[in-house]
């Protein structure tokens, strides 16, 4: 399809046809405005169509589609075919191979390929003809009543006409902006670049409809090609910034859980045996740190946070999981270990035996008890020695090189401060005031 082929009248009934073609126009609020364009250019409403299009620009620019094609219109295109979780999208991260869906995700991106080639020029061209010959119109309209001896028509400048007159000025925001780039980070961005690439650079996005399939088959679907980490926010799936995944310092005190957490997460990446864990330990050893920072270490995996209150809300999202081709950490963070609430969740999934192949099972407690959980990794205090020693390693880690003594004397004065038990986050804290001194 070359819209530049076309005059305003044709280019008008094409896209026309192609928007009224499309099934997944309608999961886009910009895409709909600019459909009520074309129709209401249709009917000569010319300054209604002149308030879609903007309306739709104003959409576009708030949407959660990327800027990636220098064009918020291909941008919303791209979305659609790419990030929207639409029935061939989750198929295919499912490995189900449904023709029926396949020819019409086929037939889609024919659709989408072909309204990719509108630029901003077409559309005025559009508004433009349409003004010519609504003028034609009244002008033939009155011609005839003259003739006829009938009443003037009445004129389209007073105020009881809705619509603007047809000297009206035209001024359209430009959709393009640029050219390409990806000017925000996705965690599947090398993978999403190529196929990006390839749709830009054809304009039958319908041949690349296996390799769609193919990339949502091996990198998941919506949120889950953009981000690594969730929480659970008003009974769904919320994003985490890519900023909490931080990489873990490797501390000698924990060097033995840190293994064992590690070992038993890869035999799980491999689909070997592998069990639940609870890490239990008092507040700010890193626990939970332990277990996040698996996700810098694995990019391959992702995670899920729960905390207490979200049990009943996992019950609905578990299937979400299930049919996506990748791994998942479900982390209960915090959750008491013998309570109602894990217990009650712990029977629904048949002690967790029914959890899906690619969710495994970790949480953090306070209790030294496993409860439901397969395994317990301990986490303990250290006492003065040991945390100088994890002082040390973490300045030694942030290439600060400050004598023994010194750090000893910070451990000590530490200790007196706050005149509670020595952390991991607690010796996070002196090696910055160390630094700060340096």
């Amino acid at each position: 399809m070359n819209f530049n082929d076309r005059e305003g009248r044709e280019a008008l009934a094409e896209a026309y046809a192609l928007f009224a073609r499309s099934a997944l126009i309608p999961e886009s609020p910009a895409m709909v405005r600019l459909f009520n364009m074309l129709e209401q250019l249709y009917t000569g409403a010319l300054a209604d169509a002149c308030r879609s299009y903007h309306d739709a620009m104003s959409l576009m620019l708030s949407s959660p589609a990327r800027r990636v094609s220098g064009s918020l219109l291909v941008d919303q295109l791209l979305y659609l075919a790419i990030q929207h979780e639409h029935p061939f999208a989750l198929s295919a991260a499912a490995g189900i191979r449904d023709e029926a869906i396949f020819k019409a995700m086929e037939e889609e991106l024919q659709v989408l390929g072909g309204l990719s080639q509108l630029k901003s020029e077409h559309f005025i061209s559009m508004v433009q003809e349409r003004r010519r010959i609504r003028a034609r119109d009244d002008i033939s309209a009155k011609s005839a009543a003259v003739w006829s001896g009938a009443p003037l028509p009445q004129s389209r400048t007073q105020p009881q006409f809705q619509e603007e007159p047809v000297h009206m000025p035209l001024a359209f925001a430009p959709l393009e902006y640029g050219d390409f780039g990806l000017t925000d980070s996705f965690v599947s961005d090398e993978a999403l670049e190529e196929i990006y690439l390839r749709l830009l650079e054809t304009r039958d996005w319908a041949s690349l409809t296996e390799d769609l399939w193919n990339f949502f088959s091996a990198y998941g679907t919506g949120d889950f090609l953009r981000c690594r980490a969730f929480s659970i926010k008003n009974n769904l799936l919320s994003p985490l910034p890519e900023k909490v995944i931080a990489p873990l310092i490797p501390l000698s005190l924990y060097e033995a859980q840190h293994t064992r957490l590690m070992e038993n997460t890869i035999r799980f990446m491999r689909g070997e045996s592998c069990s639940s864990l609870l890490l239990t330990g008092e507040a700010g050893v890193g626990k939970t740190a332990h277990v996040v920072a698996l996700l810098h270490e694995l990019p391959e995996v992702r995670l899920v946070l729960a905390c207490r209150g979200d049990l009943d809300a996992l019950n609905g999202l578990l299937p979400r999981l299930a049919v996506q081709p990748l791994k998942f950490i479900l982390l209960l963070d915090d959750i008491d270990p013998d309570g109602d609430e894990l217990r009650l969740f712990a029977s629904r999934t048949l002690g967790f035996a029914a959890l899906p192949q690619n969710v495994i099972l970790y949480g953090t407690s306070r209790k030294g008890n496993a409860g439901p959980y397969a395994n317990t990794l301990s986490f303990l205090y250290p006492d003065l020695a040991r945390f100088a020693d994890m002082i040390s390693e973490l300045l030694e880690n942030d290439g600060a090189y400050i004598d023994r003594r010194s750090i000893h004397n910070a451990a000590v004065d530490h200790q007196v401060d706050v005149r509670e038990k020595l952390t991991f986050r607690g010796a996070r804290s002196v090696a910055d005031k160390l630094k700060e001194r340096e």
